[in-house]
């Protein structure tokens, strides 16, 4: 890995980080004032990487295919939906209440090396996944250079 290659997965890794840090303290500063249904939250998300390709794994149980949206823009991966709130009670009073309802999202930054053009999606059992590919890179092959005198 050249220093190049460091400096820029360090800044795609720093823009990811402030994100998440400006979604915390949305989130944060308005918890206690808005309704349930205005939070917005996030999905657990599972991200790996092989020699090529990308996999974006995330859970969405009880979220409908028709409420999910899934963009690439520049290397940025979105995925965007709600969870509707399936129990709506009136009379009662909740004991507990840990599954997240409302609106998420959840932006993923791949690497520069994708092929944008064959990505993959797929829902399943309350998952969904994302599969993306990398371009290869043509290397060439390996020749011996011969080295003159002066």
């Amino acid at each position: 890995m050249s220093i190049g290659d460091f400096k820029k997965d360090l800044m795609q890794d720093m823009r990811q980080m402030q994100e998440e840090m400006d979604l915390l303290f949305n989130q944060l500063s308005h918890w206690r004032h808005s309704p349930t249904t205005n939070r917005l939250w996030r999905p657990p998300t599972d991200v790996w990487e092989t020699d090529s390709e990308v996999v974006v794994l995330i859970e969405m149980a009880g979220i409908k295919l028709s409420d999910i949206t899934l963009t690439l823009k520049e290397n940025i991966l979105t995925v965007k939906g709600a969870r509707a709130l399936r129990f709506a009670k009136e009379d009662c009073c909740f004991r507990n209440m840990e599954i997240s309802r409302g609106r998420f999202e959840r932006n993923i930054f791949l690497p520069e090396t994708i092929d944008a053009e064959q990505v993959k999606a797929k829902y399943r059992d309350g998952f969904l996944e994302i599969t993306v590919p990398k371009m290869e890179h043509h290397t060439g092959s390996a020749r011996e250079i011969t080295i003159s005198e002066e």
